[in-house]
């Protein structure tokens, strides 16, 4: 999902569409995890994360003080809609990323990426199988 946001970006997506899809995202990780850890849970690492990229992307910090429900994310679409493309993707990317970071140390990284397979930035670890038949 990592990689999307960053071809729209390169594609000329405007920033509204970048916040548009970063959004969906952020809804979908709600999903998956509420569940499992709790509407609590997932927005207590969504406002660690944010805290904890701050100092990378400090307009940031606005997101993190006006979210105040959980699986509230109007705050985040309307600061990235106020960046660049490659601004915004990059700025979402670094928070899912740290968001992954938090949850594989709470759950472990095994685990994680199950409950999120495609959120991570990484190749696929096994070869593709090929047809062999004729």
């Amino acid at each position: 999902m990592q990689a999307t946001l960053r071809r729209l970006a390169k594609e000329g997506a405007g920033a509204g569409h970048i916040a548009d899809a970063a959004v969906t995202l952020w809804r979908g990780v709600d999903a998956t995890l509420s569940p499992i850890i709790g509407r609590r849970g997932v927005a207590a690492l969504y406002k660690r994360s944010l805290y904890l990229i701050r100092s990378d992307y400090p307009w940031l910090t606005g997101v993190h003080q006006a979210t105040v429900r959980e699986g509230e994310f109007a705050p985040l679409h309307t600061m990235l809609s106020q960046q660049t493309s490659a601004t915004a993707a990059a700025a979402n990317n670094a928070l899912l990323q740290m968001f992954l970071d938090l949850l594989g140390r709470l759950i472990g990284t095994s685990l994680a990426e199950r409950l999120l397979p495609s959120m991570r930035d990484t190749p696929n670890s096994g070869d593709a199988a090929q047809d062999t038949s004729p």
